[in-house]
């Protein structure tokens, strides 16, 4: 049978992936990516290069050794939308050692504070960080945040590391010996901030969660002898759709963005703050004929909003499913339109 046709009339970049659920059920998840220019005047235009759908995703650094810049876009679905900011912060004023980075989309609201660089010290028997330097550009990435291994220990079998965040700086254990190259974070959670040596506050960031850090990995499930006999190689029974949330903490919405939401960002963008709307009907169509049944349209969902103030880009990301029981063969085509792709907006 032949593979089905796929007709995309829209401006965005689409995939039509074959996936499977808990149950090793197959689907088709369409995943359709908008790639909006944030302009100038806080204006927001269909880009001209469409940015494909990232099927193996991509990381700052070495894969599995760097956190991600982009997280595979391949999730066969997600229960809510992750919003994502790419980018560095920059000091609202030259001198400045402190100052914080905002993101708001809608009623999300999250601040990181932004630290020059500091160093541990002892003096008299007191471990103590020296006074931050003033703060040129600092990369909004868990590389600068909170985290890390923790090597001190001749021993290597003690040698451990912060589970929501290996790729961060600054972790050490009790038992840990003083290293005076320990490095200490540049981001900073406002709420629970480090104070002294060997203090494990939370990571603060506004990245992707890798899929092995917590909390992402407790909804991966159990895989025990139990699973090797009875499961595998479906997904564990204890799953957890919430494995597919990658956002960092307080950048999980509940339910789905609808477009027409404000996003304000302060202190993360070299033009100063920015603040434009979602596009509102941008959303596109998906429209699927199966074997033996008439075209169907799917629920598209905005599951992913990707800020990058690098670039000046936003990223929208839409994702639909349908059970498919032989998986290609069942689709005949796949048609993907869209009614209106946002035209340019200003916020007001």
């Amino acid at each position: 049978m032949p593979h089905p046709e796929i007709q995309n009339d829209s401006p965005f970049a689409c995939e039509a992936l074959f996936l499977a659920d808990e149950e090793g059920y197959p689907l088709l998840v369409p995943v359709i990516k908008g790639t909006y220019r944030l302009d100038i005047s806080d204006t927001i235009i269909l880009a001209e290069e469409q940015l494909a759908v990232k099927i193996a995703g991509e990381s700052y650094g070495d894969a599995g050794h760097s956190s991600y810049r982009y997280e595979p876009e391949t999730a066969f679905v997600k229960l809510s939308t992750d919003v994502v900011l790419i980018g560095h912060a920059y000091p609202p004023y030259r001198g400045a050692v402190e100052f914080g980075v905002r993101l708001c989309v809608g009623a999300l609201q999250k601040i990181v504070t932004v630290v020059g660089d500091r160093k541990w010290v002892q003096s008299f028997g007191t471990t103590k960080m020296t006074r931050p330097e003033p703060v040129d550009r600092v990369p909004l990435i868990y590389e600068r945040a909170f985290g890390g291994w923790d090597r001190s220990d001749p021993d290597s079998s003690k040698h451990s590391f912060e589970p929501r965040n290996p790729v961060g700086v600054g972790f050490r254990t009790k038992r840990g010996r003083f290293d005076d190259s320990t490095l200490v974070p540049n981001l900073e959670d406002p709420h629970h901030r480090l104070e002294r040596y060997g203090d494990t506050p939370p990571p603060a960031g506004f990245g992707f969660i890798s899929p092995n850090w917590q909390p992402r990995a407790a909804f991966v499930g159990t895989y025990d002898d139990a699973w090797t006999r009875d499961r595998s190689p479906l997904l564990p029974k204890d799953f957890d759709r919430k494995f597919f949330t990658a956002a960092s903490p307080g950048l999980v919405t509940e339910g789905f963005l609808q477009g027409g939401e404000l996003v304000t960002v302060e202190n993360a963008s070299r033009r100063g703050r920015l603040r434009f709307e979602l596009p509102e009907r941008a959303s596109p169509v998906c429209e699927v004929r199966r074997r033996g049944h008439n075209r169907q349209r799917l629920a598209m969902h905005l599951d992913t909003v990707i800020i990058n103030t690098d670039e000046d880009l936003l990223l929208l990301i839409w994702r639909g499913c349908l059970a498919a029981r032989n998986g290609p063969h069942d689709i005949v085509s796949i048609q993907i339109h869209s009614e209106d792709v946002g035209v340019p907006v200003t916020a007001g």
